[in-house]
């Protein structure tokens, strides 16, 4: 697989189930192995058989029978510096085999909340030890917000360790309001086991952690009330076992099993549910915010992915939001109000000054009148074309590209990103056809008093990227490609003469 131009960054991401690394720039990882090592139960005894001493990522999970597995980070926090420092070993001179890295910076993506000391001694082994040129190192949920084309919104990341509700605005993360929670995929992994035990399935290999992963990932969903599950006839799901046996599983614990985030008491925790986090969350911030974060709810975190979250957190959020009152409108409504495009009848061509003949393609001053080629004496006055804005966007018309979300003027017609939002233009193509004239309604009395609840369920709005499961890596790749995003960039001299520079905010590059 060929590299990219030099000085593109290369993202790493260091997440408690799995390890993603890639491009800038690029739709997805290039490499995704599993964040595992792995060292040797016995002594090798045989002759002229060179054996490793740690195996990482796929190797090590080919090689579990025979291998002590342990995870270098759980919960987020990184449990075995040496165990971390191979899987970078793994990253840059088993994957990447770049001769040097000087050319290519470093985006390393970090979660919320860590220490100082930590932050440090990461950089020094990239820069001391792997001899990284520049590096930078950007919170996850940023990424996350980022990768759906917001700067504002109230992020909900969960991966196989750690949920956190994350409240953005402008690009900087609200600390004080910050909720991590101690509920994720490997609870829910945990939780299907013990009602698979209780069930009288009990699974004795030396994968059984791998199968309960796997059947969780393809078969766990959520229902809106679990109490009262929708009347549904299902089968029981028979799933083929490492020895050739297969165990009917019962439907019921596939939607009982992610109840965890919901119902915390299931598993003995007291931690607080994922509604519950995120009133919490909006109560330490101020009202006035409080109609821009619920209308930008970004879903990330492969933890996410079972099918009914989104309506269920939604149908949790309606019965909890009337007690915080009346929800202000978000910002964004006004402005839109405020910024209605003046258009024109009719589209005209600016007068050039100089321009090249038709006929013979002479460049001919036009400053002093001339109206025909002094090369050929072939006509200069071509016919304009008036374009009715009826039929035509005046943006596109002009030759102008704004982008649908900041309403920034592009230059880059070919740019596949808005430069100052990371916008994915691609996705979402200017329309070119006028809204539909909307006929005058007669407002009904009864919207005129409508309550805080109702108000709340319009107010909700969700944000989920196309692969949750890459959320993190494609805000990643689309912030490492703005050209003002890589003005940011720490070198090592810098960092040895202020390790503050560590800690430098990047909210700038989303007004710049």
């Amino acid at each position: 697989m060929s590299l990219p131009p030099s000085g593109t960054p290369i993202i790493i991401d260091l997440g408690s189930a799995y390890v993603k690394v890639g491009f800038a720039g690029e739709s997805e990882p290039r490499y995704i192995f599993p964040c595992i090592t792995g060292t040797e139960k016995y002594t090798s005894v045989m002759v002229d058989v060179d054996a490793r001493n740690v195996y990482v990522g796929e190797d090590a999970m080919r090689m579990r029978g025979v291998l002590k597995v342990s995870h270098p980070i759980q919960r987020g926090n990184i449990m075995d510096w040496d165990e971390f420092y191979q899987i970078l070993n793994h990253i840059f001179y088993n994957l990447l085999r770049i001769e040097s890295f000087e050319n290519y910076p470093i985006l390393y993506v970090e979660a919320p909340f860590v220490s100082n000391e930590i932050k440090e001694f990461v950089a020094r082994v990239l820069y001391e030890t792997h001899q990284v040129k520049s590096i930078i190192m950007v919170p996850s949920p940023i990424l996350s917000c980022f990768s759906v084309g917001l700067t504002t919104g109230l992020i909900i990341e969960s991966g196989d360790g750690t949920t956190w509700i994350v409240p953005i605005i402008n690009g900087q993360i609200i600390y004080k309001s910050v909720q991590r929670l101690n509920l994720a995929g490997m609870d829910i992994s945990h939780n299907l086991k013990s009602l698979m035990m209780r069930e009288g399935i009990s699974l004795s290999s030396s994968a059984s952690d791998e199968i309960i992963k796997e059947l969780k990932e393809k078969n766990c969903y959520f229902v809106l009330d679990p109490d009262n599950p929708p009347e549904i006839q299902r089968d029981n799901i028979s799933y083929p076992m490492p020895d050739g046996s297969t165990v009917e599983i019962p439907h019921h614990i596939l939607y009982e099993a992610p109840e965890v985030l919901f119902e915390p008491t299931m598993i003995g925790s007291n931690s607080q549910n994922v509604a519950n986090a995120v009133i919490s969350c909006l109560q330490s911030i101020d009202r006035d915010y409080w109609g821009d974060l619920l209308s930008h709810i970004v879903l990330s975190g492969g933890n996410l992915m079972h099918s009914g979250f989104e309506e269920r957190l939604k149908f949790e959020l309606d019965r909890l939001l009337p007690q915080l009152g009346e929800i202000p409108k978000p910002h964004e409504d006004e402005f839109n109000k405020n910024e209605a495009n003046q258009l024109k009848p009719v589209m005209t061509a600016a007068k050039k000054d100089k321009d090249n003949c038709p006929k013979c393609g002479t460049l001919v001053d036009l400053s002093d009148g001339k109206t025909t080629c002094p090369q050929c004496d072939a006509d200069l006055n071509l016919p304009q074309i008036s374009l009715d804005i009826d039929s035509q966007n005046p943006d596109t018309a002009k030759g102008v590209i704004k982008c649908p979300l900041c309403n920034k003027e592009i230059k880059d017609k070919d740019s596949a990103f808005c430069p100052y939002c990371g916008f994915n233009l691609e996705d979402k193509k200017l329309e070119s056809a006028p809204p539909p004239k909307s006929t005058p309604t007669i407002p009904s009395v009864a919207s005129e008093f409508e309550d805080s609840t109702d108000k709340s369920r319009k107010i909700i709005k969700f944000f989920v990227p196309n692969n949750l499961l890459h959320a993190i890596f494609n805000g990643a790749a689309i912030l490492g490609s703005l050209p003002s995003f890589r003005n940011l960039f720490i070198t090592q001299e810098e960092f040895q003469a202020n390790k503050d520079v560590l800690y430098r905010d990047i909210s700038q590059v989303f007004s710049s």
